[in-house]
């Protein structure tokens, strides 16, 4: 069975996503998510001037040989664009085999090893006080793990911030929302490696399940510093490309959980790939799954998750979570679930009662796109943010 026809899909129904529709000659379709936040057209005209063109006609049942060939014949390979670009075909032909087998996609990676994915949820709030109460209201709602990120409690700037008011403002929290609930840190590549040791040996006895991101991505050598002064676990990795660049980090453990992006690191057969690194070294996963994957590449991270042994926790996009009305929404430019609902049917619903989120057994990713919906919505430019520290220099975000 060879790929007849292709397409690239792009819409805005309250966020820019990026599909790739793949059709086998008796119509059976499969679909990709190629949504790189911020560089959404730069995938576009790869997948359409570069990528899809090198596909045609080749067999839909060669998804290794595919992933291979795509990686690796570029000969400038990796990078977020033609990685993204990588993934949504990689998606896209598990979703056909899946559809063509009549099975979903897990069963097709071995099955399943669990009955649903361990969920967190991001807390946000535009003071402290504000996180306290989102807190609570998550925890209401019956999900236990919450996500809280470093600068919603303190000033950062210049790689560093008041680590003993980041103290007081977390027991803060603790003490509102008691002992039981896992809390996870994410400081977003923001600190120096010496602020980012001492920030995790000072949160050391509050109950983390991870600190996420303390340091840069681009020097793993900064993450021993924050491994050697303490045992709070760390999870690292989501804006790696290339299952490659996982290995040191994973080897010289450096890491307890990798947090790496199905759509950005080359799909389904490159989340196995790193997954299956990291069981050989008891290194669980936290795959990355913020609102700019769409709920089709959300379906594909959890198929992914359900098969594999070393499952830690999964990161739920904001979409699943809130309400039309939520301040949360708001604040952070989500779309909206009646939006998305209108171009994505079939998305993963949430069991708040069980602190899990699952899939059914529809045939393969189980996510259909209604086109002539998504057409309605076009493209709308966003500029990723442009932090800058108080003197005019920039920092990260």
């Amino acid at each position: 069975m060879k790929i007849a026809d292709w397409s690239v899909l792009t819409t805005c129904p309250g966020r820019n996503y990026v599909l790739v529709k793949l059709v086998t000659p008796d119509g059976t379709v499969g679909w990709g998510d190629a949504t790189l936040n911020g560089r959404e057209r730069a995938v576009e005209a790869t997948l359409e001037h570069h990528v899809l063109p090198e596909i045609a006609d080749r067999s839909v049942d060669r998804i290794e040989d595919t992933w291979q060939t795509l990686f690796r014949h570029t000969y400038w390979r990796g990078g977020p664009v033609l990685n993204t670009a990588l993934a949504a075909v990689d998606m896209a032909l598990w979703d056909i085999k899946g559809k063509r087998y009549g099975a979903p996609v897990y069963d097709l990676l071995g099955g399943r090893t669990r009955n649903g994915a361990r969920i967190y949820q991001h807390c946000g709030g535009e003071n402290p006080e504000a996180v306290i109460d989102t807190c609570t209201d998550v925890l209401d709602d019956g999900i236990s793990t919450l996500r809280l990120r470093i600068d919603d409690f303190v000033d950062v700037e210049f790689g560093t911030t008041n680590v003993a008011m980041l103290r007081t403002k977390v027991r803060d929290v603790r003490a509102a929302i008691g002992t039981d609930p896992w809390l996870i840190l994410d400081a977003h590549g923001q600190l120096d490696p010496a602020v980012a040791a001492r920030t995790a040996s000072a949160l050391e006895d509050l109950g983390f399940l991870f600190f996420e991101d303390p340091t840069r991505p681009e020097d793993i050598d900064q993450l021993s510093r924050v491994r050697e002064g303490s045992t709070i676990p760390l999870a690292f990795g989501e804006v790696y490309t290339s299952p490659w660049e996982y290995r040191d980090l994973i080897e010289r453990d450096l890491v307890d959980y990798v947090r790496p992006d199905v759509v950005h690191t080359g799909g389904i057969t490159a989340l196995r790939k790193i997954a299956i690194l990291a069981e050989h070294y008891s290194v669980r996963t936290a795959f990355h799954a913020p609102s700019d994957v769409s709920p089709l590449g959300f379906a594909a991270t959890l198929h992914t998750a359900l098969s594999i042994p070393n499952f830690g926790i999964q990161e739920l996009p904001g979409y699943l979570y809130q309400d039309d009305q939520s301040a949360y929404q708001a604040e952070y430019a989500l779309p909206v679930p009646s939006q998305l609902d209108t171009v994505f049917s079939g998305v993963p619903e949430l069991d708040t009662d069980d602190s899990v989120i699952d899939i059914d057994d529809t045939p393969g990713l189980g996510v259909d796109i209604d086109e002539e919906r998504a057409r309605e919505y076009d493209y709308v430019r966003e500029p990723l943010p442009k932090p800058r520290n108080g003197d005019g220099s920039v920092r990260d975000w």
